[in-house]
């Protein structure tokens, strides 16, 4: 949409990873040694949410096609220095989205952990929690290609969609995470006069001796290669032509609406079989629905599409189970933490998993 290539965006992203690996470390630092009445996290989720909207906003409305007038036609490195120049804007405010947007998402998804000490409370407030936050993408996904078709007459791949869509959804957005300020209360189990110094070093050695930790973490990065299906459907709508746009607005509404059904039974398995029965047992289903789209896959007539939507509906079914077992299981492994050493180094552990995502 921004008219980098597949190439270039890519080097751009390792070197905004590769660099955000310090800071992610210095958020966790950040975090760990919080001493804030608001808690250890809330007060990021308002303070860390306006810089990574405003960055969003301007990635996608700075004005690039008027580098060319503002520099001139020389070449950089073998290449049009308008084009350098664009690589270069995008490749910082990547790293700011990276640094805001990161502060902001730990804070909010960690914040599960400190809402009750209870386990099963908390799998059952996260399931509440991914019913109402996954209901924005389903919307947005559902909307996109209509207004991509409709009122810009082209596809998802244009970038007036997103400079239509970013504005409304960075307010709505803000908006709601002063709810989640407001209406929220940690609950540590720590004493009051119990002081907060952990040293980067000694968290960090303290999460290398976590084995639960590790044991869920190798898990995700092991299994990262499954994300990669989920470009499929938008690949088949985008530059296949497999569907219109009106189409595939309900094609993600259907597979969007998978997610639903399996955040609501989540905690009700849970509490009947087990945290470690259940991952096990939709982690198979998981690979056994992404297997089923091998046959699918070598072909892009128009039925495809649906057929692949219906695998890809029972992987989410199956995959939505994650979004609850996931912070359920990273809280009681904190707790673990806690009981451990008597320091809670949440910040830490969310480095960890992020470096390592």
């Amino acid at each position: 949409a921004l008219g980098i290539g597949p190439t270039d965006m890519y080097i751009m992203y390792l070197i905004a990873v590769v660099a955000n690996i310090f800071l992610t470390g210095v958020r966790a630092n950040i975090i760990d040694n919080t001493r804030n009445k608001a808690g250890k996290y809330r007060p990021y989720i308002v303070t860390m949410a306006l810089p990574a909207a405003l960055a969003c906003i301007f990635t996608v409305w700075f004005p690039y096609n008027q580098l060319p007038v503002w520099l001139g036609e020389g070449t950089l490195f073998g290449r049009d220095i308008a084009y350098i120049a664009k690589c270069a804007i995008i490749m910082v405010l990547n790293l700011l989205i990276h640094f805001f947007y990161y502060f902001f998402y730990d804070a909010y998804e960690n914040l599960i952990h400190v809402l009750a000490p209870n386990s099963q409370e908390r799998t059952d407030v996260a399931s509440i929690k991914s019913v109402v936050y996954s209901f924005a993408p389903t919307v947005v996904n559902f909307l996109t290609p209509i207004i991509a078709q409709h009122l810009f007459h082209t596809n998802s791949t244009d970038i007036r969609v997103y400079r239509f869509l970013y504005p409304i959804l960075t307010v709505g957005g803000l908006l709601l995470c002063m709810v989640v300020y407001k209406h929220t209360e940690e609950k540590i189990v720590q004493a009051r006069t119990h002081v907060v110094q952990i040293r980067f070093l000694d968290a960090l050695k303290a999460v290398a001796k976590n084995k639960y930790f590790w044991i869920i973490s190798l898990a995700g990065w092991l299994g990262f290669l499954e994300a990669s299906f989920l470009n499929i459907l938008a690949w088949l709508y985008n530059y296949a032509g497999a569907c219109s746009g009106t189409e595939y607005s309900f094609i993600t509404l259907v597979y969007g609406n998978a997610s639903l059904w399996g955040m609501i039974l989540a905690p009700f398995c849970i509490r009947k079989w087990g945290k470690k029965k259940v991952l096990i047992a939709t982690n198979a289903f998981n690979i056994l629905f992404i297997l089923m789209l091998l046959p699918l896959v070598q072909d892009v007539a128009h039925v495809i599409i649906w057929l692949v939507m219906g695998c890809m509906y029972f992987n989410a079914l199956m995959g939505s189970f994650a979004h609850i077992l996931n912070p359920a299981v990273q809280a009681d492994i904190r707790d673990y933490q806690q009981y451990k050493t008597g320091e809670r180094i949440d910040g830490m552990f969310a480095a960890v998993a992020t470096i390592g995502t």
